[in-house]
């Protein structure tokens, strides 16, 4: 898997994701963060995507944030397809679809607050439940490979 490095050497990558509250996947932008234990969805994204947190769980677990402590709603059975490149000298583009059983979802924006410019800066977080299942990485000029 390939992320794009910002200028501030922040992993970026794009994907799909899916859900039982989705009739198709939606698009995803992701950080790739080493600190978050899981891979969590973040307000704007939830209220982008239209997730309906009345229907999930509250994690028994909180997640310690910039702004105190919270409890996440859990989002089961989450499809993720990210851009994957295999092979060692061919190497071939194809998309890979990993499943967890499930991620956290801060609680949503409030829609008004929600404006166009958010949404196109929306992301989430890539977190080490995903990024366990890589046993290497390596950092180019611009991106991070994460091999299996």
């Amino acid at each position: 898997m390939i992320a794009e490095l910002d200028s501030s050497h922040h992993a970026h990558l794009f994907g799909l994701i899916n859900c039982s509250q989705f009739a198709q996947p939606k698009p995803i932008h992701f950080i790739v963060d080493t600190g978050s234990s899981n891979t969590t969805l973040l307000s704007d994204d939830v209220t982008r995507l239209a997730l309906d947190c009345s229907r999930l769980q509250l994690s028994p677990i909180p997640c310690l944030t910039a702004r105190g402590t919270i409890n996440p709603y859990l989002l089961p059975s989450v499809e993720l397809t990210l851009a994957t490149f295999q092979g060692w000298f061919n190497r071939t583009f194809s998309l890979t679809t990993f499943v967890l059983r499930s991620i956290s979802c801060m609680p949503p924006t409030h829609p008004q607050l929600l404006t166009q410019q958010r949404i196109m800066q929306s992301c989430s977080l890539l977190g080490m439940d995903m990024l366990s299942l890589f046993r290497k990485w390596r950092f180019t000029d611009r991106t991070l490979v994460l091999d299996t």
